[in-house]
């Protein structure tokens, strides 16, 4: 399969060209694209065809949501072994803290047996590292397991999603056999507050978002988000803070201790990102809402979590280990401040949105290069990349998304893509 068709959306067509007001010596002359009047006004749109959204690198994955982390699909594309890849479309933080293989030969040994049908240790050890209730908790299998199961509690009500968006979100409540509609937000408002949308929400009882957003990189504070919620006290809110440790003080920012004072907001978060485990599946719903809890508990499949995950937590889930998480975050940040200095220094091609997560969503401003093209020539040199075609509300070609990871990783990315940039020069010339 050629590297255009991995990730073809649906085509959102350009109103007009304007130019971005200068926030670095690189944006001086770049025109960057304006959206669709619909996304210039914030009127909420209902996705035509979202199937359009979930081209995947293997047709028999043609029904899922575009994700990144495809590695084995990316080894088949580019002819390219597992080990001679390095994968900067998944947001892992991959200077989490590693585990001996002496303990996860420990832990699997336990799969031959079944796991708590209810996770309680687990959620009690989520409880006690989290600091929420266990009452006030349901383990699920990833954050994603959480976001399926909350779609189900509001299949009758008018749900919107600020956009962009990580794409399951919709997907979710569409498989939930609700009609979600997108609240898309132009790149000039990326960064600003959600009063932005704050006054586009009158038609829906549910408003769905991610904070960090995926892909953006957009970081609401508690203090607005409280503000928000206070002047809409009759909407649902569901927050997905999958990517929240990776933000500025993000504990303290985090949604997780005002959950008791919060009836009418759900959180999702997930182990994933921060512990660097996306093999073991973790996350949980958080909500003082006992009808809800209840109810979500009864729609989740029993084992839900299995018997290594359900190891791993019983051993290695402790408020110690969680501060040596955060301490990592820490030390990626550093990586990430690097990163960014080179990409905005050494590349005026490119305009690099500020992000508050461990990614950057980079905005490709060279005649002639489009996401798919430099997918492709990164790949041949065993670099991957996220194409954003499939995020809705994202011009087609214009943006992809690039991980933070390691010093050296990030300085291989650079050289990668300094030598892709110039061959591309030198082909237009």
């Amino acid at each position: 399969m050629e590297s255009e068709h991995l990730y073809m959306g649906f085509s959102i067509p350009l109103l007009t060209t304007g130019r971005r007001k200068a926030s670095s010596h690189n944006e001086e002359n770049i025109a960057t694209s304006v959206f669709l009047g619909a996304c210039q006004s914030l009127v909420p749109l209902r996705r035509r065809n979202s199937h359009a959204l979930m081209k995947t690198l293997d047709s028999a994955d043609a029904t899922q949501a575009a994700h990144g982390g495809r590695l084995h699909a990316a080894a088949r594309e580019f002819a390219l072994p597992l080990e001679q890849l390095i994968d900067f479309s998944a947001n892992l933080n991959v200077v989490a803290p590693t585990v001996s293989e002496e303990r996860w030969a420990n832990w699997r040994k336990t799969i031959s047996r079944y796991p708590e049908a209810d996770s309680e240790s687990v959620r009690y050890r989520l409880s006690q590292v989290y600091g929420s209730p266990t009452a006030q908790i349901l383990p699920t299998a990833g954050a994603i397991e959480g976001l399926y199961l909350a779609a189900r509690l509001f299949t009758s009500l008018r749900v919107g999603i600020i956009e962009p968006a990580f794409s399951d979100y919709f997907r979710a409540f569409e498989a939930a056999g609700n009609s979600p509609e997108c609240i898309v937000l132009a790149p000039t408002e990326w960064g600003l507050g959600p009063s932005v949308f704050a006054k586009r929400l009158d038609s829906y009882d549910v408003v769905v978002f991610g904070n960090p957003n995926n892909p953006t990189g957009t970081f609401y504070s508690r203090r607005a988000l409280l503000d928000l919620f206070g002047q809409c006290p009759e909407k649902t809110w569901i927050v997905d803070e999958a990517f929240i440790e990776f933000a500025e003080g993000g504990q303290k920012e985090s949604l997780l201790r005002d959950i008791p004072q919060l009836p009418n907001v759900l959180v999702l978060r997930s182990l994933t990102k921060s512990w660097n485990i996306p093999g073991l599946r973790l996350g949980f719903i958080a909500t003082s809402n006992r009808k809800w809890l209840s109810a979500l508990g009864k729609m989740q499949p029993p084992w839900s979590i299995g018997t290594v995950t359900e190891a791993w937590v019983n051993e290695l889930l402790t408020s110690e280990d969680y501060e040596r998480v955060i301490e990592s975050t820490i030390e990626l940040k550093a990586s990430k401040a690097a990163f960014h200095r080179s990409l905005c220094a050494d590349f005026p091609e490119l305009l690099v949105h500020p992000s508050s997560a461990n990614f950057f969503l980079i905005e490709l401003c060279l005649p002639g290069l489009n996401a798919a093209r430099l997918y492709a020539k990164l790949g041949e040199q065993g670099i991957l990349i996220r194409v954003c075609d499939s995020f809705y509300g994202m011009p087609q070609g214009r943006f992809i998304r690039v991980a933070v990871r390691t010093m050296a990783e990030n300085q291989r990315f650079l050289e990668a893509l300094r030598i892709v940039l110039e061959q591309i020069r030198e082909e237009a010339a």
